[in-house]
């Protein structure tokens, strides 16, 4: 193993000294810039933004629009206050002008198409720019985990390659390997199938959904099986809440990291080894939370997470209202990495619950049982169309775990003011679609 590990590292460096040369030259840049001081970070990520705006406003035929109509000062973008003119950019305004946002520089080879799973209800199509290789990033965050480039993979997602794409996949990464389960073609004979090659191939890192990965986790206890070769578990594409990650952690036996990351922008912000917050990836992507009317709000402060992609040139994201919710930190990683932190994003924007008087519920939701992680495995908030909710619970391995549920009911029906009915339901598990993990649904109409 030790000289199979030898031939793959070999491998990889002379591919990234070769072949992908760009590929080193900005993995390579990613690495210095997370030990820059925090100063010079804020005026890189300053400069950029403002770049691709100013690319965006002259090669786009929607910025162009935009900036026209709302008077925007290309010259003056590196301004905040200038920059907070710009209008955020919702998913109807991509599904509208879709094509208006391709650049002047988009065609067949530069751009990659990239399709939203439609969890929100509403399936998008944008593209990122495929001359980056942001792959790169992930091998930033990888280190932070103790995982290098050339180590083996296994991934737990929405893939859907056909074979001649899992031919060339295979080809590029060898000798590493890469395994892959389709969270959309989930059952017990794709799991066996999927634990085989990973005691063949020996991953160090299993990253997917969190639901794909809870139900991985709930085949692996029920057959009496582990991974021994694994050294961390990273997770995506929803809340990794307290109760989640604990689970996941008694059942890999290794770290389990968050990962912030979509379709229409990928990574975007990761935790370190500390796993007190997520650092952002502010040298590829600037992200900003506001409130309900646009506006900034301070640091430790839940509000909507807004992102521009700092690198994508083909179709360019400027100000993107990601759906998400969140809160910036101030405080620096005791890490020693110096990129900027945020907290565990915490469920869609309109992940809400409402009461008939118009009071609306986000912020908390996702952590309600993050006092009692082992009372819980999974759970689910259901608000029904005459406004009651069910807390749809899957019950962790706490012998006191109704209390303690309970109790956690009991603080939302004071959130509430008791206006609607809080019900606790015990269910063997929850659905997943394409294993993600829903936390809220609802029948109101929005």
């Amino acid at each position: 193993m030790i000289a199979r590990m030898g031939i793959a590292e070999a491998a990889f460096g002379f591919k990234m000294a070769t072949l992908r040369r760009g590929s080193r030259r900005f993995y390579d840049g990613l690495l210095a810039n997370e030990r820059r001081p925090a100063a010079e970070l804020a005026d890189l990520e300053s400069r950029k933004a403002a770049a691709i705006a100013r690319h965006a406003a002259t090669t786009t035929t929607h910025y162009a629009r935009v900036f026209r109509e709302h008077d925007i000062r290309v010259d003056r973008l590196e301004d905040p206050a200038e920059w907070q003119r710009i209008p955020l950019l919702v998913r109807a305004d991509i599904k509208a002008n879709g094509d208006d946002l391709k650049s002047t520089e988009w065609n067949e080879k530069s751009a990659r198409s990239a399709k939203t799973g439609g969890s929100t209800g509403e399936p998008l199509r944008t593209y990122v720019d495929a001359r980056v290789p942001m792959l790169a990033a992930a091998w930033r965050m990888y280190r932070w985990w103790g995982v290098a480039p050339w180590d083996n993979l296994a991934r737990v997602g929405r893939w859907g390659f056909g074979r001649s794409d899992s031919v060339k996949n295979a080809i590029t990464w060898w000798p590493s390997k890469q395994v892959y389960l389709d969270a959309m073609l989930f059952d017990r004979a794709s799991m066996r199938e999927f634990y085989a090659r990973l005691i063949k191939t020996r991953p160090v890192l299993i990253e997917g959904y969190v639901g794909a990965m809870l139900e991985f986790a709930e085949f692996l206890k029920t057959e009496g099986l582990i991974v021994p070769s694994l050294r961390a578990v990273s997770t995506t594409s929803a809340p990794l809440t307290a109760n989640v990650r604990a689970r996941l952690e008694s059942v890999y036996g290794v770290p389990v990291y968050d990962e912030y990351r979509g379709s229409e922008i990928n990574w975007m912000a990761g935790e370190c080894r500390a796993r007190n917050g997520l650092h952002i990836f502010s040298d590829l992507r600037r992200i900003e939370v506001l409130d309900d009317d646009g506006r900034r709000v301070p640091d430790g402060t839940v509000g909507n997470i807004i992102v521009t992609d700092l690198e994508n040139r083909v179709f360019p994201l400027i100000r993107y209202w990601a759906g998400d919710r969140g809160a910036l930190l101030s405080r620096q990683c005791e890490c020693g990495v110096s990129l900027p932190l945020m907290t565990q994003p915490e469920g869609r924007s309109a992940d809400l619950i409402r009461t008939p008087s118009g009071k609306v519920l986000n912020h908390g939701l996702m952590t309600m049982f993050a006092d009692h992680p082992e009372a819980v495995r999974i759970f689910q908030l259901h608000q029904n169309a005459d406004h009651s909710v069910d807390i749809r619970v899957v019950k962790g391995d706490d012998p006191d775990s109704e209390r303690k549920v309970e109790a956690a009911a009991e603080r939302l029906r004071q959130r509430v003011d008791g206006e609607i009915a809080v019900r606790v339901t015990y269910v063997p598990e929850l659905p997943y679609t394409g294993g993600k993990t829903k936390y809220i649904t609802s029948d109101l109409a929005n």
